[in-house]
């Protein structure tokens, strides 16, 4: 069969060869072209499929952060209604006529209440956990020792103490300022002690007037809305001790002119 072929080819004219390499070369051209446009089809749908992909992704993403600011804007608003409360209750103490013991008792469960409140309302991611706690000062010992804390402290947490001089909160109490410390372990005034989680990385510090501070803790940095929240919150704390330092000066006073009344009618 190849002899017949090679003998058939010897004897065609010269031309013959010229049109059947134009065929052959025109034969590939347009194989190429087909090829070429088969893979163009193929790349477009690809990048259609890749854009439809993308585009997925784009609006997973901003249905992912619509709900987050929805929940953000829920708890908010539940933190301003507990606000509300907190003010209203606040007022309602003032003005109440009560034994002083019952009175200390009220702005005592009060300041507990917005300790526990409080690590609830700030609490924006799931899962999340505070300690939230109030100091005062003890000028004796120069420290700042525990008055109240949300329900994460337990009986050995009642006496615990921060030195003034050498730990954040001790910072916020002496420049009365807040001190908001992203990473406490890089702080020059990081104490070991200051943070009762041993996964709690942030602090939040507010001064209380001239006799205290509030810290709240977290294990990841500080969502933006709980400043102005956790601010909010020691405003009334604040106001809650001015009315309980007060309650008990009066208990003081009350009791000394007693006493003086009492030493007048023996000694007459």
């Amino acid at each position: 069969m190849t002899e017949v072929l090679r003998v058939l080819f010897e004897h065609q004219p010269d031309w013959v060869y010229g049109v059947t390499g134009f065929l052959i070369i025109a034969g590939v051209l347009v194989l190429f072209v087909l090829i070429g446009r088969a893979a163009m089809k193929y790349t477009e749908k690809i990048d259609k499929e890749l854009g439809f992909q993308k585009i997925q992704q784009e609006l997973f993403t901003s249905k992912t952060e619509a709900s987050l600011q929805k929940d953000i804007s829920l708890q908010t608003t539940h933190a301003m209604q507990n606000a509300e409360r907190f003010l209203a209750s606040l007022s309602n103490l003032k003005e109440q006529e009560l034994p002083v013991t019952e009175r200390l008792e009220a702005y005592e469960s009060l300041m507990i209440q917005l300790v526990n409140t409080l690590s609830t309302d700030i609490k924006f991611k799931p899962g999340e956990e505070h300690y939230c706690a109030i100091w005062i000062e003890e000028e004796e010992i120069d420290r700042l020792v525990l008055f109240a804390g949300n329900t994460r402290f337990d009986e050995g947490d009642q006496n615990d103490q921060l030195p003034i001089h050498e730990t954040i909160a001790g910072r916020c109490f002496r420049k009365k300022r807040r001190e908001h410390v992203q990473n406490i372990y890089a702080d020059v005034d990081y104490y070991p002690t200051e943070m009762l989680r041993v996964d709690s990385k942030a602090l939040l510090c507010f001064p209380l007037s001239e006799w205290g501070v509030l810290t709240i803790d977290a294990q990841t940095s500080f969502q933006k809305e709980v400043i102005p929240i956790a601010a909010l919150y020691s405003r009334f704390i604040e106001l809650a001790f001015i009315e309980y330092s007060q309650t008990l000066d009066n208990q003081f006073v009350d009791q000394q002119l007693n006493e003086t009344e009492y030493d007048r009618s023996k000694g007459g």
